[in-house]
């Protein structure tokens, strides 16, 4: 199994490598950029109340110039989440999918391994990889801001920096398990992830502006995902029961899924 893991994150390196060094670049700039506006934050604020209040849904505060508005709104709520999600939807695709399209997948299966296992080994490389390009975007984000001197709390910072990796990891999950699970269920994985996650994303933000949309926002999991109040130091509950149980509901449907098809 570890053999497996190494190989497929072997064979995704240059890919791996591609995407630590643009979201690393990404996350450099962005919090490099708010030494030109740290001195007029509160200024800011203030001029920009009437306009961040109506659009606030939509980047997560209302609060914009703030270290934590501003690491809130430019990187946390919506643009490390949606480069997240896109690389681990891309690897959950894959991570089955070369194989099954290569007609390789029996020939794998013939070595001495058990179908769990190697469910196991596909899912555990997915993950390391997304955490290994979230491990550095989050040192590049702490190393940049104590090079301009951002006022914020590193305890919050990586709270949250954990939990957007995670909550990103559950859309690559569900989509991995439907891949997994049945012929039926592949042809709309990624369809079904995208559309919880960027559907998701758009009711949540527009709950806050259609107030009928607020109930079926509570039904998607962007309406939990409060990275304001983590960048606080404060881990909403709500966040920990999806990601605990998006998690433990893929790993199942996954498993019984894809030890019950038809490979052939």
């Amino acid at each position: 199994m570890k053999a497996m893991i190494l190989w497929e994150l072997s064979r995704r390196k240059i890919s791996l490598l591609w995407w630590v060094i643009g979201v690393t670049a990404l996350v450099a700039l962005t919090v490099l950029s708010y030494a030109a506006v740290k001195d007029q934050a509160s200024q800011l604020d203030q001029a920009f109340g009437s306009i961040s209040s109506g659009a606030s849904s939509f980047v997560g505060t209302s609060d914009l110039f703030s270290p934590e508005g501003y690491l809130n709104s430019n990187l946390y709520y919506i643009t490390l989440p949606i480069l997240y999600i896109i690389l681990v939807l891309n690897l959950a695709s894959s991570l089955l999918g070369k194989e099954e399209n290569d007609a390789t997948l029996e020939l794998l299966l013939s070595r001495p391994i058990s179908r769990g296992r190697l469910l196991a080994a596909k899912a555990t490389a997915g993950m390391l990889s997304l955490f290994l390009v979230g491990g550095v975007a989050t040192l590049a984000t702490i190393i940049c801001a104590k090079i301009i001197g951002m006022d914020i709390a590193m305890g919050g910072l990586v709270l949250t920096s954990v939990v957007t990796v995670l909550f990103a990891g559950t859309f690559g999950a569900i989509s991995f398990a439907m891949l997994a699970a049945s012929q039926a269920t592949r042809r709309f994985a990624t369809l079904t992830a995208i559309l919880l996650s960027f559907g998701g994303y758009i009711i949540t933000s527009l709950a806050g502006l259609v107030s009928w949309l607020g109930t079926p926002a509570k039904f998607l999991p962007y309406h939990y995902f409060d990275t304001e109040k983590m960048l606080q130091g404060t881990l909403p509950l709500g966040i920990v029961i999806y990601i605990i149980g998006a998690f433990g509901i893929a790993k199942l449907v996954g498993y019984i899924g894809f030890r019950r098809r038809d490979i052939g």
